[in-house]
């Protein structure tokens, strides 16, 4: 409470300066430039303590909030999280929604609920990134909803359909991150779906995706890299190659050391 009353911001310098950071944060969060994504974080917090809140406000602290799950501190980060939830509302910041939604409901409330109860929330930013605009953020929430629908068990004939549809916009958006990696999870729902008795993404002659596999690791996108071993890895459990399993596990281990976060 104290906080959601901490004054606002007034020196135009500083807002501009937020609003120059926040744009900083999706290529840093979801690209190659990680390293740069707690710098950011650190530099909006620090501006708005000593300056005040600003709209730009909520999405700095959902960044920390997703950022504090790395130490695992989740009680923590729930808390900020909801807080700029709150804040979201207090400084009426609508087009700020979106990413905030992406980056705390897929990061600890992921941790603290159960993850089946984020999907309305994903859907609504998803739908309210298109209304305003934000496609960007409108189709990390789309493939936010995408994972967590997968992860929690729902129908995967259903999913199939909602790829479909998703990938589709992805694609004609030129929103070639969240595309590339729905597309990656499209694969083994398919896969696993049509109870093929064989591995599509890791090592099968899919070219399509022995493509995206190579861009990845091309592109030096670590996180990519682990995306598409989480998914190979499910998928080699699944069809009981176990030993497969865990050479693609150990493979996400070593990627994932070259991650900041």
């Amino acid at each position: 409470a104290e906080f959601l009353n901490y004054r606002e911001m007034t020196d135009t310098k500083m807002i501009a300066a937020m609003k120059f950071l926040q744009i900083l944060i999706a290529p840093s969060f979801f690209l190659t430039n990680q390293q740069y994504f707690p710098i950011i974080v650190t530099q909006m917090i620090q501006l708005m303590l000593l300056h005040g809140t600003c709209k730009e406000s909520c999405v700095a602290m959902a960044s920390l909030s997703f950022l504090l799950c790395e130490y695992e501190e989740f009680k923590a980060s729930d808390h900020i999280g909801r807080k700029a939830v709150l804040l979201l509302k207090k400084l009426k910041a609508e087009e700020y929604h979106p990413p905030v939604c992406v980056l705390y409901f897929s990061g600890v409330r992921c941790w603290v609920t159960n993850m089946a109860l984020s999907l309305d929330d994903f859907s609504h930013g998803y739908k309210m990134g298109m209304r305003i605009g934000d496609i960007e953020s409108a189709m990390f929430n789309a493939n936010s909803y995408l994972l967590t629908s997968f992860l929690s068990g729902r129908s995967l004939v259903e999913l199939n359909k909602e790829h479909d549809f998703f990938e589709k916009q992805m694609f004609e958006c030129k929103q070639m991150v969240p595309g590339n990696l729905s597309l990656i999870m499209h694969q083994v729902v398919s896969n696993i779906a049509n109870s093929k008795d064989s591995l599509s993404l890791m090592v099968s002659q899919n070219m399509e995706h022995e493509g995206i596999l190579a861009q990845a690791i091309k592109g030096n996108s670590d996180s990519f890299i682990c995306h598409i071993c989480i998914f190979g890895n499910i998928e080699a459990y699944i069809f009981g190659k176990y030993e497969l399993a865990a050479e693609i596990a150990l493979k996400r281990q070593e990627t994932e050391k070259k991650l900041s976060r």
